[in-house]
């Protein structure tokens, strides 16, 4: 017999495996502080909103590859704390001053739902992000447009620079 589980128990699967894994005591998770970008190359771009004061700690993609509930990762960790990165990309190397702490996820794939995460801080208070994306959802985007994430059940597309300028609240942890 063949058990399929449905994308949306993945996805919720993926969503309770992230916030286990960043923990969800005390640190809010703030929406349109992370967006996902397709960069030129066909790669993917994790990008950080302008937020004064703002130390990202680490960024991170999570995914379901159906392998029977086996969650794959990529990671990356600030081993500085003296300087964030604004933007990194995903299965590269990291930024400098940055290691990579997780590996086994070394690309995506269609039809796998994935979660872009960062934890870091604004001063001792601490501000996370997330978004659920697919290849698809990457797909597609226009130029210029980035997926963002207000919380609800979807993803939304939105314009790189007013994703960057945007709305200067959320960024209050």
């Amino acid at each position: 017999m063949n058990h399929r589980r449905r994308p949306g128990l993945r996805r919720a699967a993926v969503a309770l495996t992230a916030l286990a894994f960043f923990g969800t005591g005390c640190t809010p998770t703030h929406e349109g502080v992370l967006a996902v970008e397709r960069a030129q190359d066909g790669g993917v771009r994790l990008l950080l909103a302008h937020c004064p004061g703002y130390v990202a700690r680490d960024f991170s993609v999570i995914a379901d590859t159906g392998d029977e509930g086996e969650l794959a990762g990529w990671s990356v960790h600030n081993g500085s704390w003296t300087a964030s990165a604004q933007d990194v990309r995903v299965f590269q190397d990291p930024p400098e001053g940055w290691r990579t702490t997780s590996g086994e996820l070394t690309a995506l794939r269609k039809g796998v739902p994935y979660i872009a995460n960062v934890d870091g801080s604004i001063g001792d208070r601490g501000v996370r992000g997330q978004v659920p994306f697919t290849v698809e959802d990457l797909e597609g985007l226009k130029s210029g447009e980035v997926l963002t994430w207000d919380g609800g059940n979807k993803n939304t597309k939105t314009g790189r620079k007013d994703f960057l300028n945007g709305d200067p609240t959320r960024c209050k942890p």
